[in-house]
């Protein structure tokens, strides 16, 4: 039976390397047809985009156009130099991603229109029943914005809704036991609070803010409005079809195919349409390495890493710290960009990844590049780079701390009958027990506990950063920033995205511009760790996304990590 097993799973696997083989063949052998060929590349952007993934070892189960942020990157960079693109066609549906990578991808598409390639956008329609402003905001960075003539642009603005279960968990009998050191850490106000505190108000005004004002001012560059003017659409919205073109928001009312026949016409010659992949161009064989390594999901203690089937990720002190330790005794790589997208997590795991950082940052450059969010425990291990890039929307900051958690004695016993009867050796046995809520013996011990994790993370930064101790102290307190302001408080060094840091990472090590070669980390999975990891949940879509944003709400967070409200925030539309 052993034996029969064994050449089955052979079997198995040979015959899957040689469906993958032949459909990379056959991808391979179309392109290779049409070298030479004038083309326009096409995109479609719908739904999230993670920064990176790690390619999945069979093609046809990861076939999305692009996979990922990082694949993106590297295709349009590609279109770019491709002399035989003459056009970019882009169709955006309803996206699922922040403000913050909207913003990187603007830029890239505004590239490839500076390097002489149209790019038309086309969309159906911006928000059905639904807010479109990140929708059009992506659009308005293409050279031409087409709309379906029954489409509609419901450019509404910023609606930012958090959820508060203080009043389910008195309802339930759970009593939330937390403390925090920065009076802007927020993190256990969803379980404390029935709303906003006048502190975190004040900072999530000031993000909306900030927000709002990139929103108006990039449409309105983009668009050739005042700024004035786009705010008043804004509060005119939704605005039908006819009513867009006539605010000059977008150029045509036409549907798809019309706009692919139109572009036909206006480039002229027979074209080929291809995906914007067939532009991407592997790494390449020589020149100096640039590792880009990519850190997304809270941070823990661990592997951490990515699940193929959930496409949940983590960032591991064990996982990511190897491979920081790996690139500094590679001599290939000259320089390392770390792309961080984190609400933060555990304390002790950032303490270790930053102390990492700065060991790397000591033999080689080492240039963060914030995605949607590095903030919390996030901030912690950035703060020892070389240097820090960030998005104008990227929320950061947050160094403060929180600790607590959800008491459970008198739900179990009001309302379950269930009891307890604990025994313990130590008088602080059962301090973080969840049956009770911290004494007052308990809650003095935890305040000096995080007042040092807070001392910590203020020296760290101010070490980091350069800055006086009473500087950091100031733009600390736990407060939320936008890159914008983070730029201007001196807790980063440039506004830009991937190609910002990967400059950034080519000067500091002293290579030649063109002269580097670009390689993302960490490994593509192979096939038996993807066949050994956890199998998808029992149920999906709709329900498996709700029943995740609720496990996500309710769980007590970490040391130095964001509240789920304020990482919904990262896309508060």
């Amino acid at each position: 039976m052993r034996r029969l097993l064994t050449v089955f799973f052979v079997l198995l696997a040979l015959g899957l390397a040689l469906a993958a083989l032949g459909l990379l063949v056959a991808r391979r052998g179309g392109a290779a047809r049409l070298v030479g060929a004038e083309r326009v590349l096409t995109l479609e952007l719908a739904g999230g985009l993670d920064d990176y993934r790690a390619a999945a070892p069979l093609p046809w189960l990861d076939a999305r156009e692009p996979a990922d942020l990082a694949a993106l990157w590297r295709a349009l960079g590609a279109a770019r130099a491709d002399g035989s693109v003459r056009a970019l066609a882009v169709r955006i549906g309803d996206l699922g991603f922040g403000l913050a990578k909207a913003q990187e991808i603007r830029r890239q598409l505004a590239a490839v229109a500076a390097a002489g390639k149209p790019v038309a956008c086309y969309l159906d329609t911006a928000g059905e029943g639904s807010n479109g402003t990140l929708e059009y905001y992506l659009a308005a960075a293409c050279s031409s914005i087409s709309l379906a003539p029954a489409g509609e642009l419901n450019l509404l603005g910023l609606w930012a809704d958090p959820l508060f279960f203080r009043g389910s968990l008195e309802k339930l009998r759970i009593e939330p036991s937390f403390l925090t050191a920065g009076r802007y850490k927020s993190a256990a106000e969803a379980f404390t609070e029935r709303g906003h505190s006048p502190a975190a108000r004040e900072a999530l005004d000031a993000v909306l803010d900030g927000y709002f004002r990139q929103l108006v001012g990039g449409i309105a560059a983009a668009r050739g409005l005042s700024a004035a003017e786009v705010s008043a659409l804004v509060d005119a919205a939704p605005l039908s079809a006819a009513r867009a073109l006539e605010a000059r928001l977008v150029d045509r009312l036409e549907y798809a195919d019309e706009l692919r026949a139109r572009l036909d016409e206006e480039l002229g010659g027979d074209l080929e349409w291809l995906p914007l992949s067939s532009a991407a161009r592997p790494p390449a064989a020589g020149g100096d390495e640039i590792a880009v390594v990519f850190a997304a999901g809270p941070i823990v203690r661990g592997a951490g890493g990515f699940d193929p089937w959930t496409r949940d990720s983590a960032i591991g002190a064990r996982g990511l710290g190897t491979t920081l330790d790996e690139l500094a005794d590679d001599r290939g790589v000259r320089a390392v960009v770390l792309r961080v997208d984190s609400p933060g997590g555990s304390a002790v795991a950032s303490d270790l990844l930053h102390h990492q950082v700065r060991a790397l940052a000591r033999r080689k450059p080492v240039v963060v590049s914030m995605s949607d969010l590095a903030a919390s425990g996030g901030y912690y291990l950035a703060a020892g780079a070389s240097r820090i890039v960030a998005e104008p929307a990227t929320l950061t900051g947050s160094i403060g701390v929180v600790m607590g958690k959800l008491a459970t004695a008198r739900f179990e016993e009001e309302l379950l009958g269930v009891t307890r009867d604990p025994l313990a050796r130590g008088a602080q046995a059962g301090l973080y027990s969840g049956a009770r809520p911290f004494d007052d013996a308990g809650r003095r011990r935890l305040e000096v506990r995080i007042g040092e994790v807070y001392d910590r993370f203020l020296g760290v930064v101010a070490e980091g950063r350069d800055l006086p101790r009473a500087t950091v102290e100031r733009v600390a307190q736990g407060r939320i920033w936008t890159g914008e302001d983070a730029l201007a408080h001196r807790l980063i060094d440039e506004l830009g995205g991937l190609d910002a840091a990967v400059g950034a990472a080519r000067e500091l090590a002293g290579i030649a511009a063109g002269e580097e070669r670009v390689r993302f980390y960490p490994r593509a999975q192979g096939i038996w760790e993807w066949l050994a990891a956890r199998r998808p949940p029992a149920f999906s879509g709709e329900l498996a996304r709700f029943a995740a944003s609720l496990r996500e709400a309710t769980r007590t967070p970490g040391l130095l990590e964001l509240p789920a409200g304020w990482r919904a925030l990262t896309r508060p539309f």
